[in-house]
């Protein structure tokens, strides 16, 4: 952890202490949950944009596209010191998380998608059909 990313901490720690009171335990919780949640999609929203861009690039390369491919390695370098900001954003963030949480980690939550029964039993018998 670098001295920046305990600063972090520690200003991101007085944000949330800011909201203190009776019985305000529970609000700087979920806004150190908030706070992960937000940061660790903005790492992985990052990334996407960061192997789309890899994946124009050796199509640049491989169409033999000089000047679009220096534009779009440019661009992946800008992209990728923003990422580090990013991952140092979440780990403070995590960090905070397990300071008010008594040590417990925050993992993302997996979506969840509920399938209504009539919509399984309509596409297993469209399976079926063409079994």
């Amino acid at each position: 952890m670098t001295e920046n990313t305990s600063q972090l901490i520690e200003l991101k720690l007085k944000t949330i202490q800011y909201h203190s009171g009776d019985n305000l335990d529970y609000l700087q919780k979920n806004i150190a949950r908030d706070a992960c949640y937000t940061s660790h999609n903005s790492v992985a929203y990052k990334k996407k944009q960061i192997a789309d861009a890899c994946a124009d690039f050796e199509s640049a390369i491989s169409e033999d596209r000089s000047m679009r491919a220096e534009a779009l390695c440019t661009r992946i370098e800008k992209m990728q010191e923003e990422l580090e900001h990013l991952d140092e954003r979440h780990e403070a963030d995590l960090a905070v998380y397990m300071i008010l949480h008594d040590g417990e980690e925050w993992t993302p939550e997996r979506r969840q998608r509920k399938v209504s029964a009539d919509l399984a039993k309509k596409v297993a018998n469209i399976k079926k059909m063409v079994a």
